[in-house]
């Protein structure tokens, strides 16, 4: 992957998600599967949910400081999003910015990622059925 042009680092994830067939490698993942959920991404938007959450829900974006994969307009308007001063009729919403962190953020600053997540998950509790 590396001698086609590849990153080392996007080499290495291409190569994690194949196996050993015989003497051939496969994708270890449904190939159709995932063209479809790209192509569901594609054409999916999310603003309105983003915008208008439901009572109840809580959003929480991620984003990594160094990450190459949002355009300041999105930046702009999540931020917007995420200081709006809501009357209790929606949901939460809010974005936090991993420090350095790349479009990895579970690679490249674990540690971070844990310590920003940690006290949400340990505020929920199991639903009694």
């Amino acid at each position: 992957m590396i001698e086609l042009g590849f990153s080392k680092s996007l080499s290495e994830w291409i190569g994690s998600n194949l196996k050993k067939s015989g003497e051939h490698e496969t994708w270890a993942f449904n190939l159709e599967g995932a063209v479809q959920m790209f192509n569901s991404y594609r054409e999916k938007s999310y603003w309105p949910l983003l915008e208008h959450p439901p009572k109840g829900m809580e959003i929480a974006i991620v984003r990594a400081e160094n990450s190459d994969r949002w355009d300041s307009d999105v930046i702009q308007r999540l931020e917007s999003l995420a200081t709006r001063v809501g009357d209790g009729s929606e949901g939460k919403f809010s974005v936090h910015v991993l420090p350095n962190s790349g479009h990895w953020v579970h690679v490249d600053n674990p540690k971070g990622l844990l310590d920003m997540i940690a006290p949400k998950l340990a505020s929920l509790k199991p639903h009694s059925t």
